[in-house]
């Protein structure tokens, strides 16, 4: 056992090895940054589609507007007085609605991918 404030703290890694995965002076500047993310967050027109025909159905019709509900149409949390507490729940907020909007901006670019296959389809077998 250890004496520190946890019983495991001193078994999960000692000083020693530590001190040897300290990261460098920039390595640490870059961990106060937000994590890289890729800025494709485009589903592909295989899963656009899927969510659009999902949409049309009536049980699928019913969990994409309890996620909306959870999401875009949720409303402003309301927050104390303080600056910081109203930009962290805006920041909440933001985040929440994205998922949302993320999700029905594929259903709409589902819908344009299939009437255009539709119509596609249509036009070969005219």
């Amino acid at each position: 056992m250890s004496n520190g404030p946890f019983p495991f703290a001193r078994q999960m890694m000692a000083v020693e090895e530590l001190l040897g995965a300290v990261p460098t002076m920039e390595g640490l500047t870059q961990s106060f940054f937000p994590a890289k993310v890729g800025d494709n967050f485009d589903p592909g027109d295989d899963l656009k589609l899927l969510l659009f025909h999902f949409n049309n159905t009536a049980d699928g019709r019913r969990i994409i507007e309890w996620l909306a509900d959870l999401t875009v149409r949720a409303p402003f949390p309301h927050v104390g007085s303080m600056k910081e507490s109203a930009a962290l729940a805006a920041a909440k907020h933001e985040a929440r609605t994205a998922v949302g909007y993320a999700m029905l901006r594929a259903i709409a670019e589902g819908e344009k991918i299939w009437t255009q296959r539709r119509s596609q389809k249509y036009a070969k077998d005219s």
